[in-house]
């Protein structure tokens, strides 16, 4: 690696990664999205999709970033897309964290009982406990998504994080910035996936906020 510094190069030795990228830079994210490319791509040569009832949608998978929810409409089919998962992170030296994985099962939209999903001998994907949800991208869900559940985390989130920035010693200006930036996507982020009624976002008005500052 070359560095400027003073009217000088600096070159140092080799830096040698041991396990994954460089993080904090903006290429990060792109090399990791453009290593998993075929992790998708082998997954959906597996032809283990399951079909949407009302919509005939046929889909074996969901990916973003480093979130993976794996779809399909019997065990024997599920235990194939694990083992491709496990033989492609094998392969380049990925991890997943098991103890962030559950498996849930539903028989006619219904929570139903399943076994335990093993990876190998000694590692193994527990079963999601009746009654619990789990979080795809932030959002909590379980035989649906959890609406009300999510809104009022979402409202708590949000309006923590603009008193936090209302209180600050900022400017006028970087407030406006940091909350554009920082609490204003706390609820884009779940547009399009929490049924939000326009109403339920106008309710949240920046003077109650303020009031309470």
């Amino acid at each position: 690696m070359c560095l400027h510094a003073e009217n000088k190069l600096i070159e140092t030795e080799d830096i040698k990664i041991q396990c994954g990228i460089v993080q904090a830079d903006s290429l990060s994210p792109l090399l990791f999205c453009i290593c998993l490319i075929p992790l998708t791509e082998q997954l959906n040569r597996l032809n283990t999709v399951y079909k949407e009832h009302t919509t005939k949608t046929k889909i074996s998978h969901l990916l973003y970033m480093d979130d993976l929810k794996l779809i399909a409409k019997s065990e024997e089919e599920h235990q194939k897309q694990i083992q491709t998962v496990k033989t492609f992170s094998d392969d380049i030296y990925m991890e997943y964290g098991l103890e962030k994985c559950a498996k849930v099962a539903f028989k006619r939209e219904k929570q139903a009982h399943s076994q335990n999903m093993g990876v190998n001998i000694n590692r193994e994907i527990q079963e999601l406990e009746q009654g619990k949800t789990y979080k795809y991208l932030g959002i909590e869900e379980s035989e649906g998504i959890q609406h009300q559940q999510m809104k009022e985390r979402l409202k708590q989130d949000y309006s923590r994080g603009l008193r936090m920035i209302l209180k600050s010693e900022l400017n006028a200006r970087d407030k406006i910035t940091a909350i554009g930036a920082l609490t204003v996507p706390v609820l884009r982020y779940s547009f399009g996936i929490i049924n939000w009624r326009t109403e339920e976002i106008k309710k949240k008005k920046l003077t109650e906020i303020l009031d309470r500052c």
